[in-house]
């Protein structure tokens, strides 16, 4: 489905009911709204059919991001972590979602982020997995040695210190992205790439690498999870560290999934999934 959201059609899917009964009654679902990473080189269908295990405690909607999977370019070819945090409120506004749970991995937690940061009173919670408020390359370039060896460490090097184009990210995505997750991911023949936005986000002067959170992240008042694996080479453990330590403990829970990498239910879905779970469910009991 696609709607219109500050002149651009976005794409999106719904998981699940927003009613159930129960009873003789009907309940009210909360919202989950689930923000892929990697623009331009991802897209929403990474999240199916892992998290329609959360449809027993949430109403799951899938966004495609502007210039995104199936979503349109933004209007003037200019995209913005700032811009998709406006499109998200605007989206709610339209489809009526009041307090939604947002979860953002890889640089859907950048833009989680960027809307706790905007639209404080916004969100029912926030979920940051696998993400990070500023790019280490360092701190990536070690832990990429670390889990793969030499090699990957020298392909990941290129990319991310030298050059961004098509052989180079041909060459990251065969040698070092394997080593994202502890246990072999199948192929995603799902994705739509979309150049443009890959190329805008990725290069060394785009939206990745001159991106840095990290001295707004008090701000975000909404309750928030930060959900880390501690075999994550992308976003290593110790990105998640570093926003836990700016940001508001009134607000924040932390939770490592041992043994596993980058998204860490691809590695570990049950134990994974049953935080995110407690979370949603935490002021409602059991469900």
């Amino acid at each position: 489905m696609r709607i219109e959201v500050n002149s651009k059609r976005i794409f999106f899917d719904v998981e699940g009911p927003e009613y159930v009964v129960d009873g003789n009654n009907l309940t009210k679902l909360p919202t989950l709204i689930v923000i892929h990473g990697s623009p331009g080189n991802s897209d929403h269908s990474v999240f199916k059919p892992a998290f329609a295990a959360l449809r027993d405690v949430a109403r799951v909607i899938y966004l495609d991001l502007s210039g995104a999977g199936r979503s349109d370019d933004e209007p003037d070819g200019k995209f913005s972590l700032d811009q998709w945090a406006d499109d998200l409120v605007e989206f709610c506004a339209l489809l009526e979602i009041e307090k939604p749970f947002v979860l953002g991995v890889s640089a859907g937690g950048f833009v989680a982020m960027a809307y706790g940061i905007r639209y404080p009173d916004h969100p029912g919670g926030l979920i940051l997995a696998s993400t990070q408020a500023k790019l280490n390359v360092d701190r990536s370039l070690a832990e990429f040695r670390r889990i793969g060896g030499e090699e990957v460490e020298a392909v990941a090097r290129v990319l991310l210190k030298e050059r961004v184009d098509g052989e180079t990210s041909m060459m990251f995505g065969q040698v070092c992205m394997p080593h994202y997750n502890t246990t072999p991911q199948p192929p995603r023949d799902t994705i739509i790439f979309r150049s443009l936005l890959a190329m805008e986000f990725h290069k060394l002067d785009g939206i990745w690498h001159k991106m840095d959170l990290r001295n707004d992240l008090h701000r975000i008042m909404a309750p928030t999870l930060v959900l880390a694996g501690d075999q994550d080479p992308i976003t290593p453990l110790q990105d998640s560290i570093d926003i836990v330590e700016r940001m508001s403990k009134d607000v924040l829970e932390f939770v490592t999934i041992p043994g596993s990498g980058h998204g860490p239910w691809r590695d570990k879905p049950d134990e994974t999934f049953a935080v995110i779970r407690a979370f949603i469910t935490r002021d409602k009991g059991a469900m």
